[in-house]
């Protein structure tokens, strides 16, 4: 499959940087993701594709297309009239006048699913769960450059249904689910986001130097730090102190 005209513009006008090492850098990194997106898209990965639940509706967010955006590398953003992604996969799958394309995770800064204010948002972002991979994580703090970013990192889970050994018969259902471990880590740094158990002692760590002030502000609004609507008000509401103590002339 081949990019679209206005997506490969978009992808190669990162090398038209005014200095020589920031273009440099940036040609390193639309070249990775140009490579992830052709292998991706090669006949070997598509054909393995389709023989991996692509067609399952079991295997992806959400069963039915949606319509979206891709956030390229360069941040350009780019319209897509129906995207769905895989989970199974971790793959986005988009279709627009040129044709279906997939995008793995490190090919894209991140895309929006659904438009509008109810749009979610996910970014390529490094994680450390089990392992250190780069996938696509769903980002609840609305700035990137937040100083805390919270976020969901989705799995596919599938379980054959089990027989009794003598009887043949079924002893457990068949089960597959989409699940969700929420993540955590700052926001500027290089670190991956690593898994956050929701709890006093493990939510807090994130708010250092401010964590008396976030538990007084958590006591007075009556916060819980095991749910994540409460946790996001915590760590919204800590982005912002330590955005506005680290402005010039406080």
């Amino acid at each position: 499959m081949n990019l679209s005209a206005k997506t490969l513009l978009s992808l190669v006008a990162l090398l038209l940087t005014t200095t020589a090492a920031h273009a440099q850098a940036q040609r390193d990194l639309t070249e990775i993701g140009l490579d992830l997106y052709q292998r991706a898209n090669s006949p070997d990965a598509l054909a393995r594709m389709r023989k991996d639940l692509v067609n399952a509706p079991e295997a992806y967010l959400i069963s039915t297309d949606q319509p979206g955006t891709l956030v390229l590398l360069d941040k350009r953003r780019v319209r897509i009239p129906a995207m769905k992604y895989n989970v199974a996969l971790h793959l986005l799958e988009a279709r627009d006048s040129t044709g279906s394309h997939v995008w793995p995770p490190g090919s894209l800064d991140g895309f929006y699913l659904g438009r509008g204010p109810d749009a979610r948002h996910f970014r390529s972002l490094s994680v450390r769960v089990g392992s250190t991979k780069t996938d696509f994580v769903e980002v609840l703090t609305p700035n990137d450059n937040s100083p805390v970013i919270l976020g969901l990192q989705h799995h596919y889970l599938h379980e054959d249904a089990q027989l009794d050994p003598i009887l043949r018969t079924e002893t457990k259902a068949a089960r597959t689910e989409i699940g969700q471990v929420i993540v955590a880590g700052l926001g500027q740094s290089k670190e991956p986001l690593r898994e956050l158990s929701l709890n006093e002692k493990n939510v807090t760590k994130l708010f250092v130097p401010f964590a008396s002030d976030v538990q007084a502000y958590a006591a007075k609004q009556h916060l819980s730090y095991t749910t994540l609507p409460d946790v996001l008000h915590l760590v919204e509401y800590f982005n912002r102190h330590s955005t506005a103590t680290a402005a010039p002339g406080k």
